[in-house]
């Protein structure tokens, strides 16, 4: 009996043990935790969330600006995309300015490249710099139509990737 006893007794032990390591090791983060500090949350977790996967399911704040940025760069390669087919409808003035849009997407996206470098620095400062010129592209190619006083058929584009710069912003200020 002093055996069995015994042996319950190590259960009961181990058992307790392993509680106190799961009690001490809290759960690991997820995209919506770290993107609830961002200017706009659900577009972040929408927008990184899709990408969870490609980094192994890793989560911290500079993961989820990775994410982030990879989202931001699909999102302005299918703003150019729509560039494309706004052109072929437009007037020769808003034909012109989406030209003009365009190479602001090009912009957009050597930016990119350089913030990703930023990333692997750890570089916040020149993350901000590189999402704030980001934001400036988009915000010029909405004061062209402005200029010319017709509707910008890439606002809905524009208006995302400002927020998204936003948010990339956000979370450089957390690494």
């Amino acid at each position: 009996m002093a055996a069995g006893t015994r042996a319950l007794l190590l259960v009961v032990a181990a058992a307790s043990c392993c509680s106190l390591l799961v009690a001490a090791n809290p759960p690991a983060a997820t995209v919506a935790d770290v993107c609830k500090s961002t200017a706009f949350p659900v577009l972040c977790t929408a927008t990184a969330g899709k990408q969870a996967e490609r980094y192994h399911n890793v989560v911290d704040p500079l993961t989820v600006l990775e994410m982030q940025v990879d989202a931001f760069a699909k999102r302005t390669e299918a703003a150019r995309a729509h560039v494309a087919e706004a052109a072929q409808t437009a007037s020769p003035a808003a034909r012109a300015k989406l030209d003009l849009c365009n190479s602001l997407y090009l912009d957009v996206l050597d930016n990119l490249g350089a913030c990703r470098r930023a990333i692997g620095f750890k570089d916040a400062v020149t993350i901000r710099a590189t999402m704030s010129m980001a934001a400036q592209d988009m915000q010029n190619c909405d004061e062209q139509f402005r200029q010319i006083g017709e509707n910008n058929p890439m606002k809905r584009f524009d208006e995302s990737l400002v927020e998204m710069s936003e948010n990339c912003r956000s979370l450089s200020n957390m690494i």
